[in-house]
This record gives structure tokens, C-alpha cells and sequence, in this order.
């Protein structure tokens, strides 16, 4: 190994300068040095301070993998620099070098402060994925994500984050916070329990023992915890005995999930950058790469035998360990709107049919129209500034269940009908029904 002085950054060790330093909190161990190969000099990171317009994304439905409503990027770039990471694609537009030029969004708390205010309907705020992780160095002195946890903890809203980074820890008393009032989910995105892949592939990032170190924290303390084995590597992560290593370690974590999912690279930067690492490392996978992902579809996505092999494989491996790969319906229940329970449970009762051979897509789309049904009416009451829109609408889906009416919405497979029948049946009475009788 070079000299300490000859590199950067080297985590967990005193280098003026290097973004992971911090007297306050150090997210990664001195150990961690120890087992790092030498890397090449590089230029300091640069912190740009710039103010945004907005910053909560709405997808205007509730994602049924991750539970996310809401999002948002407290940061643009990310330190961490995976090299396979969706955020260098152009289509977000991040500019300079995406693991060193980092924009700190300097308003972002005063912006999340009035946008919560107006959200229209309670659901899950996801923080931390998208372009940037937000427990990244730059978090320990620009702190965006302690400070939008502690808004969100205010705001009695559940919450979703999802890092790499062993910083979260630092965040814990407002997790398990928030946790009390609604939920909380700390989860770590983990591809392979080969620490050289992460040297490699996510050379800014936590170990992975730290990330399982957090994890098993982290359910000490009463979270809710899970896995995001994604994106899994072509070739370097996705073998039958490095997924089977990964589950049993999740399962020894006592995680609650494990979410697993393929690569996508799309076209571009985000591409050629995960070509050109690969073709460092691993330079006989890189003709493989090519041919597997040479659609250059915008999605990113590979050759889909590719990716029916790799859930096979996933399957085949979470049945043997008893680990689940959606989160819990107990987890969320109560704390969305019934008609978001519902189209949830839809797409889960799906992947869980998929499981057993039987493909059932229909499933999906009746979740998806579920939610657009709904997303429909609460434009209209939020147009005509309903007083409780959400709760009207989530009492006109129940009116409709007890009235055997859910053929009336449009394009609603009948097929699901009576999966939606059997969710609701064990949900208690609609929120909304006490506030009605007052209008």
C-alpha cells in the first residue's frame, strides 16, 4: 500500500481535506484502511452550494417495491461513486464529475418545511435513493438528511431510507422516533458480501461488514430492516453461491426484507462508465456486457432471459433461507390510505403467484388503475379545495366495496375484484368516516 500522504481520499484516516474526515462522526472505521489497496490520486471534492426550486418529488402513487409516495435528493452527485450508478445518466442531468462536483441544495430544509404541508395524502417519504445517497460525506457538515428527518419526524409521516453509508447511524434517535409515531425503514443496499467488488464497484461507500453492522443496529433498536440486493453485477454478483452467501447473511441480520433486482445501464455516461470499470477488473466480462445490453434500450435494461435467469436464481434462494422479497404487508398497514393498501397488496399477491410459476400481470395493472382511480378523485377535491380530500376519497372506495361496485371503475381488471374484496375485509373502518359526518 502507498503512503497515506500519496492518497485520496483514504477513509477513517486523519488526511486534511479528505470529505470523509469529521471530528463529529466518521461513517467509516480505521479498519477499513487497512484492508484498501492503494488508490490513485485524485482531486479534492468540491461542494457547490446552489438553492432549488423544489425539492419533494410525488409520484402521484405509491411505489409497491419500496412503498415510496414521496422522494427527494437533498444532494446532486454522490461520493460514494459506484460505477454503475443510474444517476450519472444524462437524463438527470448532474453536472461535472458526478463522485466530485456535489450540489448542496441550500434551501432544502426551508423548501421541505412548506411543501409537507401540503401534501395530499399521507404515504411513505423515501429518502435517499435517486441521484445521490444522502448520508454521503457531504452529510456531516451540511447534515440535509438529520434535518429532513427531524421535519418528517414533526410531520408524524412514515419513512423509507436507503444508504450505503454507515453515517445513518448517526441518525438513529430520530428513526426510532419516528418509528414510535408511525414507521420507520432503514435499509442498505447490499449486491455481494465480497468486500473487493465494493473496492472496486463502490469505492466511496461503507464496508460491507459496516453496512451489516448498521443493519443488525438498526433492528436492535426496533426498525424495520431490509436489503436491496440491487443491482446485482453480470458475472461478479450474480453466481448461485454469491447470492446464496448474501441471503444467509441477510437472514442472520434478521432483516424483514430482501428486494433483489438486476443491472440496468442506460445509454451514455451512466453505460460507458460501468464499461470502462469493468474492463479494469474484470476484462473478460466486458464482451458480455456488451452483447447483454445491446438493445442500449432508455430503460437501461438488459436482455430479459438475462434477467428471468437471475430471479429464478433469487427465488429458488429466498424460498431455502425463509426470507420474503416484499416488504410486509404489517409494516405499512394503517399508515396509507386503503386504497393504496389495496393496490399494494395487488402487485405483492402477484410477485407472490410469480413465485410459484403462475404469471398473473393483470394483477399489477388492477393495483396500477387502483391508484390512478384515486389519484383521479383527489385532483378534483384538491381543485376544489375539499377540506380532507383524502379522506373522502379513501371513504368512496370503501362505499364502493360494500356496495359491490368496484366494476364501476374504469379499466379495473373484474379479476382482481375479489383479491381486493379479501384485503379489505381485515382492514378496519376508514379513517375519514368520522371527519364526514361533519361536512
Amino acid at each position: 500500500m502507498a503512503h497515506l500522504g500519496e492518497l485520496w481520499p483514504v477513509r477513517g484516516a486523519r488526511v486534511i481535506g479528505c470529505p470523509s474526515v469529521s471530528d463529529r462522526f466518521c461513517p467509516w472505521r480505521p479498519i477499513d484502511c487497512l484492508t484498501m489497496s492503494a488508490l490513485p490520486c485524485e482531486p479534492p471534492v468540491r461542494y457547490h452550494l446552489e438553492p432549488a426550486r423544489t425539492l419533494m418529488r410525488d409520484s402521484g402513487r405509491t411505489d409497491a417495491w419500496f412503498l415510496a409516495r414521496y422522494g427527494m435528493n437533498l444532494y446532486r452527485g454522490c461520493e460514494h461513486a459506484c460505477a454503475y450508478c443510474d444517476g450519472r445518466s444524462e437524463r438527470y442531468r448532474v453536472d461535472g464529475d458526478f463522485a466530485r462536483d456535489i450540489v448542496v441544495k441550500s434551501n432544502a430544509l426551508s423548501l421541505l418545511r412548506r411543501e409537507l404541508r401540503s401534501l395530499p395524502e399521507p404515504g411513505f417519504v423515501f429518502v435517499g435513493g435517486g441521484v445521490s445517497d444522502a448520508w454521503q460525506p457531504a452529510e456531516l457538515d451540511h447534515r440535509l438528511a438529520r434535518g429532513a428527518l427531524e421535519l418528517i419526524a414533526a410531520r408524524g409521516l412514515p419513512v423509507h431510507v436507503l444508504t450505503k453509508s454507515a453515517l445513518v447511524e448517526r441518525d438513529f434517535d430520530l428513526l426510532v422516533d419516528i418509528n414510535r409515531k408511525s414507521r420507520a425503514i432503514v435499509s442498505f443496499s447490499i449486491q455481494c458480501l465480497d468486500d473487493r467488488v465494493r473496492q472496486r464497484f463502490e469505492p466511496g461507500a461503507a464496508s460491507i461488514a459496516e453496512r451489516f453492522r448498521v443493519l443488525e443496529a438498526a433492528k436492535a433498536r426496533g426498525l424495520v430492516t431490509g436489503v436491496m440486493a440491487m443491482p446485482v453485477l453480470p458475472g461478479i454478483s450474480d453466481q448461485p453461491r454469491a447470492i446464496d452467501a448474501l441471503m444467509a447473511r441477510a437472514a442472520g441480520a434478521g432483516v424483514d426484507f430482501v428486494l433483489c433486482s438486476g443491472l440496468t445501464l442506460r445509454p451514455g455516461v451512466q453505460k460507458q462508465t460501468m464499461l470502462d470499470a469493468v474492463a479494469v477488473h474484470e476484462p473478460a466480462l466486458v464482451s458480455g456486457y456488451q452483447q447483454t445490453y445491446a438493445a442500449d434500450l432508455p430503460s437501461g435494461a438488459a436482455d430479459p432471459r438475462y434477467y428471468r435467469r437471475l430471479e429464478e436464481r433469487f427465488r429458488t434462494v429466498l424460498d431455502q433461507r425463509g426470507l420474503v422479497d416484499r416488504i410486509p404487508r404489517a409494516v405499512f398497514s394503517g399508515l396509507v390510505p386503503q386504497h393504496t393498501e389495496a393496490a399494494v397488496l395487488l402487485e405483492h399477491r402477484q410477485a407472490a403467484m410469480a413465485r410459484r410459476g403462475r404469471h398473473a400481470p393483470w394483477l399489477g395493472r388492477a393495483g396500477s388503475e387502483l391508484q390512478r382511480w384515486a389519484q383521479a378523485r383527489l385532483r378534483v377535491r384538491g381543485r376544489m379545495r375539499h377540506s380532507g380530500a383524502w379522506q373522502q376519497v379513501e371513504q368512496r372506495f370503501r362505499e364502493l366495496v360494500d356496495r359491490q361496485e368496484l366494476r364501476t371503475i374504469k379499466d379495473l381488471d373484474p379479476r382482481a375484484i375479489p383479491v381486493i374484496h379479501e384485503a379489505v375485509s381485515t382492514m378496519p373502518p376508514p379513517r375519514g368516516q368520522a371527519q364526514l359526518s361533519l361536512l
